[in-house]
This record gives C-alpha cells, sequence and structure tokens, in this order.
C-alpha cells in the first residue's frame, strides 16, 4: 500500500530584503503572506518520491543539491528522487542573481535547510493513503505574451490592443494536473498541483507572497474542508504564458483582485480534479535523471540579440559583460532533467523558463497520460525560447544571465525528456 505524507515550512526573510524578478531592484516593504516550502513525500514500500515546491522566483542548483544532501542523510531517499521547483513568484526572497538583484547566500542556505525539514516532516508524517492522479482543463486566465507584429517581429507584452499585432506566436497549457492523497479516515491529507502561468500578479505589492498559488492554496483547503492540508505547487512551461490577454481589453490584469480571480479559478478545477478522478492505492512509481551539459551561446552574434528597446540599456550592457565574465570560467552550464512516474502519470522537471511549446512536444511524445511538465526545478539555466523565438526576437531572447543557452537547448532538453519517459514507460 502507498503511504504519503506532507510537510512544511516557512521561508519569509526578513522586510527589507530584495525580491528579485524585475529589472530593477525592489526591496520588501511588509508580508501578504507567509512564503512556504511544500513538501509530498509518496513511498511505496520500494521508492520514496519526494516532490517539493518553493515560493521562490527561482532556485539555484546547489541550493537544490544541498537540500538533497540533508534529506538523504536523514531519510536515505535517493537525491534522484527529490524534485524541488521554484513556483516562480516574483514577490519572493533573494534566492536569484537576475538583473540588479543579488541573490542573499545565508538566506539560500535557510532555504536549504528548510526544504529539507519539510521533506523530512513528510517522511516522518507518512500513512497509508489512496492517491488521485488525473489532469483536468483551464483554459481561460493564461494567455501567450508573445505576438508576431506587422514589420515581422515578434515582440512580448507588446500592449493590449496593439494595433499592430497580427497574431499570437505560441501556445499556452490549459492542463491543471493533480496529485492528491486522502487517508484511511477519509481526511484530505494535500495534493501536488501543477499549472501554466507565470507568477507574476503582484499580489501582494510591495510584499512578499506567493502570488496568485496563495489563493489557488485557499481555494482547494477550504473546498476540501481542510484548512491544514499542504498543497505543493510546480508550475508548468510557463516562460512565455502569463495572466495578461494583450488582445482584449480588459482593465488591470495584476493586482491582489486579479490574483484571487486567477488563484480561485484554478484551485476550482483542482477540486474538480480531485472530485471525479478514481482513488487507488496500488500506484507503481519510479524516477530517472539525466544532466546535460548545455553550451552557452555565441555572445557575439548579433543574430541572438535582435529584441528592440526593452527596459534600461545600461543593465542589458551590464548583463553581457557579466554574462561573458561567466563564459570564460565556464562555457558549458549543467541542466538536469528529472522524470518521475506515479501510477499513470509522468512527470518531467526542467530547470528553466521553458517555453510552452516545449511542454507540448514533450506531452505529445509521451507513452504516459497525463504527463506534467514542472519548470524551475532543480536549477535554473534561464530562459529556454524555441528557435522560431530566437529569430522573431522579444524580451525572452534577449541575451542576459536570465537567458544565455544556445537555440538549440530547448530541443536537447525536450528529446532527453521524452527518451526518460519511453525508457520507464518500457
Amino acid at each position: 500500500m502507498i503511504q504519503v505524507g506532507f510537510g512544511q515550512r516557512v521561508i519569509t526573510p526578513e522586510i527589507g530584503a530584495e525580491m528579485p524578478g524585475s529589472i530593477s531592484k525592489r526591496l520588501s516593504q511588509n508580508v501578504h503572506d507567509d512564503l512556504l516550502v511544500n513538501a509530498m513525500v509518496i513511498d511505496d514500500g520500494n521508492i520514496q518520491l519526494v516532490l517539493a515546491g518553493l515560493d521562490a522566483l527561482s532556485i539555484k542548483r546547489s541550493t537544490t543539491l544541498n537540500a538533497r544532501r540533508q534529506i538523504a542523510d536523514a531519510t536515505g531517499i535517493s537525491t534522484d528522487n527529490v524534485l524541488i521547483a521554484a513556483s516562480h513568484t516574483h514577490n519572493g526572497g533573494p534566492i536569484a542573481d537576475v538583473f540588479m538583484s543579488e541573490s542573499d547566500a545565508a538566506y539560500s542556505d535557510f532555504v536549504a535547510a528548510q526544504i529539507a525539514q519539510a521533506a523530512i516532516e513528510g517522511y516522518e508524517k507518512r500513512e497509508p493513503a489512496t492517491l488521485i492522479t488525473g489532469a483536468g482543463h483551464e483554459g481561460s486566465v493564461a494567455f501567450n505574451r508573445r505576438f508576431r507584429m506587422k514589420d515581422g517581429s515578434e515582440r512580448t507584452h507588446p500592449g493590449v490592443g496593439n494595433p499592430d499585432i497580427v497574431h499570437v506566436a505560441g501556445p499556452i497549457d490549459p492542463m491543471v494536473g493533480v496529485i492528491g492523497a486522502i487517508n484511511q479516515s477519509c481526511k484530505f491529507l494535500g495534493c501536488w498541483v501543477n499549472y501554466c502561468c507565470h507568477a507574476t500578479l503582484g499580489v501582494g505589492g510591495d510584499g512578499f507572497s506567493a502570488d496568485y498559488i496563495y489563493y489557488l492554496r485557499k481555494t482547494v483547503q477550504q473546498a476540501m474542508r481542510a484548512d491544514h492540508a499542504i498543497i505543493v505547487f510546480g508550475n508548468g512551461a510557463s516562460g512565455d504564458v502569463t495572466q495578461v490577454d494583450n488582445l482584449r481589453d480588459r482593465g488591470k490584469q495584476s493586482g491582489e483582485c486579479w490574483g484571487w480571480h486567477i488563484g480561485t479559478t484554478v484551485g476550482a478545477e483542482v477540486i474538480k480534479v480531485l472530485a471525479r478522478m478514481d482513488y487507488t492505492d496500488e500506484v507503481p512509481l519510479g524516477c530517472a535523471t539525466q544532466t546535460l551539459e548545455l553550451p552557452l551561446r555565441n555572445l557575439d552574434d548579433a543574430s541572438l540579440n535582435q529584441a528592440q528597446s526593452w527596459g534600461d540599456q545600461a543593465v542589458w550592457a551590464r548583463e553581457l559583460e557579466l554574462l561573458k565574465e561567466i563564459k570564460e570560467i565556464e562555457p558549458r552550464v549543467t541542466a538536469e532533467v528529472q522524470m518521475m512516474q506515479i501510477g499513470k502519470a509522468g512527470l518531467i522537471a526542467v530547470p528553466a523558463e521553458y517555453f510552452c511549446q516545449y511542454g507540448l512536444d514533450i506531452q505529445g511524445g509521451s507513452p504516459f497520460d497525463p504527463t506534467f511538465i514542472v519548470s524551475l526545478a532543480n536549477g535554473c539555466v534561464g530562459y529556454v525560447p524555441t528557435p522560431h523565438a530566437f529569430i522573431g526576437g522579444g524580451y525572452e531572447p534577449r541575451t542576459a544571465r536570465s537567458s544565455k543557452l544556445c537555440p538549440d537547448a530547448g530541443d536537447r532538453i525536450a528529446a532527453t525528456a521524452i527518451g526518460l519517459l519511453h525508457r520507464a514507460h518500457g
């Protein structure tokens, strides 16, 4: 019989700490809601899996390895069987080096320890449970933010109602993935949720917040009458997907009310999945990883820098200089592709702001139904656009520390992911 346990820790830093995610430096002024790390442990008696999610812009590979070592030392769970994914909230703590924001080493170590403690708590709280694994559909609150323009270029967020828009330049993934657990007393323990949308609503304004995911969690907890249930979140392949519909003027598409709207809407679909899926206590588990060494792009190739002006040009010039220094020391970056099997479902975790099309490609090539895609997991190599997006231009392909890989990186990651899924399926 499957055993499942959940754990949780708070990772809210001191007020005044940086909140990375913008081009300029932002300092927190308050706490809207505590930043959390949540963990789900699934054990079939032979294999143990950890699915952890934290309220953060991203997570470094060094922080991932630190947390994994602590988990393995305390529980014996293989480090390869631990998935750690950042939600991509832009109101999180100083854990990333991006544009004018700098990571805080002490905070990163604290986060690693809290991830480990959440996973250890989940391991210690394991109990016999039935799993609900399934997928719903919510396509009304997330939108691709890239558009083909009349001049042949592609632009990111060209402006709502821009008359030069020809058509949207990429897809969305409306899948709402759910892995839920109910104990033998029919008590809802918690669930893991997967949805594809940037967490850029700005819930909390200048304060720390999980963004729309805060309201997603509240919706599920209240509907399930389980205020203490733990909701683990993994963002999908949302590198080019946000909450803003550039084709319709819907007023302000950010802030508190819009965060409530999106979180509640996605949370409602989670409830539907939990209510209608079959429950089972016999769930085969599996896990495999493969590490890629991906080269940094040619910084002298002007074709990779076709974006129009975006933000402070001095910031972009600084990014190029910093990236040149990085490339001289380390011309390649490590990217871990992780596969998990949980019953009939397959799960792929990638350490990138992965473009949505790649997620759909992996799902289309997967023998598992459903297949969940988790981005910004186990590290962060930055944006991974499609080759087509490199040609079109826009924000995401523009060279910076947050967008540095060669144009074929996404294809290599996708091919590796599909290979792992097929080997697991047999």
